[in-house]
C-alpha cells in the first residue's frame, strides 16, 4: 500500500491550493446573478462520480463539476449578496476553485486503482457484492477522513480564515467533497470490476 500512501500525500499537497482557493472564494459574496444561466440542479452525486470518472481532461471534468460547485459549495462556503462591482472577482475566484477542486478530485480514480491493486478481504467481498454501498463502507477510512478534515482547517486558520469559514470548510471536505471522491473511487472499482 506504499503507493496509496504516496497518492494520499499528493492529495494532502493539493488540498493546499483548494483550501486556499476556498478560503479566497469564502470572502466574497455569492451573488446569485451570477449564476442563473448555470440550468438546472446539481446532478446526484452518483451520476457526477461516474461521469466524473470517465472524463479524461481538466477542462471536462471542470464543466462536470460547474454545477456541483454552484448548488452545492457556494451556497456552503458563502454568503448571499453582490453588486455587478464584484463579478470579475468572484468569477476569477470561481475558476481557481473549480480547476484546484478538478485537480484534486482526480487523484481519487488513482486512488482507486490503488485499492484495487491491494484488494483487502473486506473490499474484495465487497466488489463480489456489486453493491456500491457495500464497496463505499469498504473503503471508507474515517481516521484518514478525520486526518484530512484536519488537515485543511489548519490550513485555513493559517491563512487567516476566520472560525466561522473555517467550520464551513470542514462541512464542505465532511459532506460534500469527501463523499464524492469516495463515489468516484466505487465508480472506478466497480467499473474495472
Amino acid at each position: 500500500m506504499d503507493a496509496l500512501f504516496h497518492l494520499r500525500d499528493m492529495i494532502a499537497s493539493l488540498d493546499v491550493p483548494l483550501t486556499d482557493d476556498l478560503c479566497a472564494r469564502a470572502r466574497l459574496p455569492r451573488n446569485e446573478a451570477l449564476y442563473a444561466l448555470n440550468g438546472g440542479a446539481a446532478p446526484a452525486p452518483g451520476s457526477l462520480a461516474g461521469a466524473y470518472a470517465q472524463s479524461t481532461t481538466l477542462a471536462g471534468r471542470v464543466l462536470l463539476l460547474r454545477p456541483f460547485y454552484v448548488h452545492t459549495l457556494l451556497p456552503t462556503l458563502c454568503a448571499p449578496g453582490g453588486s455587478e462591482a464584484d463579478r470579475n472577482a468572484c468569477l476569477a475566484a470561481d475558476t481557481a476553485c473549480l480547476n484546484s477542486l478538478a485537480r484534486r478530485l482526480a487523484l481519487s480514480i488513482h486512488v482507486a486503482t490503488r485499492k484495487r491493486e491491494a484488494l483487502p478481504d473486506a473490499l474484495q467481498a465487497a466488489l463480489r457484492t456489486g453493491d456500491p454501498a457495500r464497496v463505499e463502507e469498504a473503503i471508507t477510512n474515517l481516521a484518514v477522513e478525520a486526518d484530512v478534515i484536519a488537515r485543511v482547517e489548519a490550513r485555513a486558520r493559517k491563512g487567516g480564515a476566520n472560525d466561522e469559514t473555517v467550520r464551513r470548510l470542514a462541512d464542505l471536505y465532511a459532506n460534500a467533497l469527501i463523499p464524492l471522491s469516495r463515489q468516484i473511487q466505487v465508480h472506478g472499482l466497480l467499473a474495472d470490476g
